[in-house]
């Protein structure tokens, strides 16, 4: 179940590109006369952001050697062991940081991904859930309730929970995707439009939420919204096999067939296309014509 995030820094966004369960949050200010320990933070940082795990992961470990009771080194420490499939040592490193801090939000949290590792969805649940009791601003908590509410097919707890997760980070794009693609599915698109406006807002390169957003306005007959958002999506990377058919649909309908046959021709001469991309070009070439 693919449905969780937990925090580590969002300066060291960029070194611990794991899969989809990672996400970055700031590590907490250091209180005032910790000068050492702060500088000491910043390079492990550096290091994380520059790819020197091992670095980081040693000055870390100096950190909480130092002072056992220090929750963000030991936090840290956790999401690393986590990110590096060491379960057991994550969960070692999550109980340090709760005995020195046993109302640390953002370790509830990554517990509540540890959890779900292991196959324990009751005591994910539980752990999202004091996390954001702890903190209501804590968006990650309440966005993996509302995957673990969506997966279990309970939709309307899913849409209250990923609100609660936008409205506490207004830059937390997965949110915001994830309620629209709830909301579009049950013919609420005018209500994703301005989450998804947000999202891109916060997200400008985000090839997903681009493409998703061009469905959304091609849908409310903005073909000329659409077509841009389909080219944006494209430069952004995306690679969803729907949008070259997508954007030759939207073609078709402002009247420029020379472009939407050049769309349709890219993956008819694509021997590695999608399969059921392939079936929607071949129909619609023949609305096309030579």
């Amino acid at each position: 179940m693919s449905v969780t995030r937990v925090g580590l820094g969002r300066r060291v966004r960029a070194a611990l590109v794991a899969g989809p369960l990672l996400a970055l949050a700031s590590l907490p200010a250091l209180a005032a006369g910790e000068a050492g320990v702060d500088e000491r933070f910043r390079q492990a940082e550096q290091a994380l952001h520059e790819g020197r795990v091992a670095d980081g992961q040693r000055v870390l470990e100096g950190i909480l050697k130092a002072d056992p009771r220090n929750r963000d080194a030991a936090n840290l420490l956790g999401n690393l062991a986590l990110a590096q499939g060491r379960a057991e040592e994550a969960g070692r490193y999550y109980d340090q940081a709760l005995e020195a801090d046993p109302l640390f939000a953002e370790t509830y949290n990554n517990l509540g991904v540890l959890a779900l590792q292991r196959g324990q969805v009751s005591q994910a649940m539980t752990m999202f859930q004091t996390a954001v009791r702890i903190d209501p601003a804590r968006a990650e908590a309440w966005y993996n309730l509302g995957r673990l509410f969506l997966a279990a097919g309970k939709v309307a707890e899913a849409e209250r929970h990923l609100r609660r997760a936008a409205e506490a980070d207004p830059a937390h794009v997965m949110a915001r995707q994830r309620l629209s693609v709830l909301l579009i599915g049950q013919k609420r698109g005018d209500e994703a439009v301005p989450l998804l406006e947000q999202a891109v807002q916060a997200a400008p390169e985000d090839p997903a939420v681009l493409f998703l957003l061009a469905t959304v306005r091609d849908d409310q007959g903005e073909t000329g919204k659409a077509r841009d958002l389909y080219l944006k999506a494209r430069t952004a990377g995306s690679a969803n096999p729907r949008l070259p058919v997508y954007l030759a649909e939207a073609y078709l309908k402002l009247g420029q067939r020379a472009e939407a046959a050049r769309e349709l021709q890219a993956v008819l001469k694509d021997p590695k296309a999608d399969p059921k991309a392939r079936e929607a070009a071949e129909a619609l070439a023949k609305k096309v014509g030579p």
